[in-house]
């Protein structure tokens, strides 16, 4: 097994790839995915090239130093349990890929199996995930704006006394950000 396999680039592939190959469920991949993401932005060189090295506890304490209250506790609880994960099963992959058994990711393969019972089961852990991020310290200054069913966006650190101008700025910017359609 060469070194770069154990990189925090091969790990990010690995979980792009796994839902294709059916050995995660693509939410579980996804969220995993955008928490490492995250938290490998306070990977120093070494952690880098060899993921063995990463210590979850301390590269979170590392990002809250620098984040400081910009991030909730319970987000970075939900991270560090993402990105532990992440690490169990690609570590878990490489030793043994023909044998592999998500840690806690459904593959695609036992969704499709268990039918019912697994969607049941996955809307019951949406739904406790979103209870924990929606209870502990709600920021006082975030405005949510339902667009459609199942998809909300949350805006905060709006100023107090943001003006009409400043208001049409930021729309311009998340038009910007919009799917015309023109690609499909």
């Amino acid at each position: 097994m060469s070194d770069e396999s154990y990189s925090s680039k091969r790990l990010l592939e690995f979980l792009r790839q796994a839902p294709e190959q059916g050995l995660l469920n693509a939410a579980v991949a996804k969220s995993r995915f955008a928490a490492a993401e995250q938290l490998f932005t306070e990977l120093n060189l070494n952690e880098r090239n060899d993921i063995r090295l990463i210590d979850v506890d301390d590269l979170c304490s590392r990002l809250h130093k620098i984040e400081g209250s910009t991030i909730r506790p319970d987000v970075l609880e939900l991270y560090k349990t993402r990105v532990q994960a992440a690490l169990t099963d690609y570590l878990s992959w490489l030793g043994a890929p023909s044998g592999f058994v998500s840690v806690g990711g459904e593959s695609a393969r036992r969704d499709k199996r268990e039918g019912a019972y697994g969607r049941e089961h996955s809307m019951e852990s949406q739904a406790l995930e979103e209870i924990v991020l929606a209870t502990s310290e709600r920021k006082l200054d975030l405005v949510s704006v339902p667009l459609r069913e199942g998809v909300t966006v949350f805006i905060s650190n709006l100023p107090l006394d943001l003006t009409a101008p400043e208001a049409t700025k930021i729309s311009r910017v998340v038009q910007a950000l919009a799917d015309d359609g023109s690609n499909e």
